[in-house]
């Protein structure tokens, strides 16, 4: 048994008879009779119920029939395979997300692009505490979709764009404030948040110490490194910390104060952008995402 007589045997079932067949395949009626003739040969049973008019497969032959169609998909699949990376089309992309980055906007852009390259894997490595950075930096991945500070320039030699902003404030849940004397943000006061277990992120990958994310105001610190743990914690009212905007839902602005440290500052106000080592060269499907991902206008 072989590929040719396989597609062989496929054709004159499409085609309901030899005659059509050998015009479709560019053969002889003889030879594709023969083609067939062997194929059975070799297999132990017959095919095709000949004593009608018109070839009927038998029920073996159904069978066989069946299962031989998904062997040729795989054989054409693999086919294209091999035509895409002739072409120069990656095997895989690895993409970087951090888990504060709004997946809702970015994911659906993704959806074209693997329909364009569906021979090409997508990778997508969702991390937290500011390490898509790291993991680019250390060419682990090819792209990285991330918060982004100008302090992160002098991390690595990046071409960045953006893609869409990304805000921090603080929260802290209604009954958890109430309970300190607070019941709107102007009740708020260092003195009284200091008095509050204060939920803020882990050591990050990079440096952002300057900023109000990790100003230690209260007593008692508690640090999680994972931002469903993190929005779990505020909601059990463990303590009070920040929140990104890309996490701020509806139900969360009925259960919670939100606030900044104080009148004279601000949380961060950073962007997300997509990232890449400048001195690599992305293939056809990396490129694609980089330049899928557009530019949005500054709010």
């Amino acid at each position: 048994m072989n590929l040719e007589q396989l597609k062989t045997l496929h054709q004159v079932v499409e085609c309901g008879s030899i005659s059509e067949a050998a015009v479709r395949l560019y053969k002889t009626q003889p030879a594709i009779s023969m083609t067939l003739k062997r194929l059975e040969q070799e297999i132990g049973f017959p095919l095709f119920d000949r004593s009608g008019y018109r070839l009927k497969l038998t029920p073996k032959g159904k069978i066989y029939v069946e299962k031989s169609r998904s062997i040729l998909s795989q054989m054409a699949q693999l086919h294209s395979l091999s035509e895409s990376f002739t072409r120069g089309e990656e095997h895989e992309v690895k993409i970087a997300i951090e888990d504060t980055a709004n997946l809702q906007q970015i994911l659906p852009q993704l959806v074209p692009i693997q329909t364009r390259f569906p021979d090409t894997w997508l990778n997508l490595n969702c991390v937290h505490m500011l390490n898509a950075l790291a993991v680019l930096r250390n060419e682990q991945a090819d792209l990285a979709i991330t918060p982004w500070l100008v302090t992160f320039e002098s991390e690595g030699d990046f071409e960045s764009k953006r893609i869409g902003a990304l805000n921090f404030w603080f929260c802290i849940h209604k009954e958890l404030a109430a309970k300190h004397g607070i019941y709107t943000a102007s009740d708020i006061t260092l003195e009284k948040l200091n008095g509050i277990p204060q939920i803020t992120p882990s050591e990050l990958a990079l440096n952002v110490e300057k900023t109000n994310i990790m100003r230690k105001i209260g007593r008692s610190i508690i640090k999680i490194d994972e931002i469903r743990c993190f929005l779990a914690a505020l909601e059990s009212q463990l303590g009070w910390g920040p929140v990104a905007d890309t996490a701020w839902t509806e139900t969360m602005a009925e259960q919670f104060i939100s606030f900044n440290i104080d009148q004279q500052s601000t949380m961060a106000q950073s962007e997300i952008r997509i990232v890449k080592n400048r001195s690599h060269i992305l293939g056809p499907c990396a490129q694609a995402i980089w330049e899928s991902l557009p530019l949005t206008p500054r709010s």
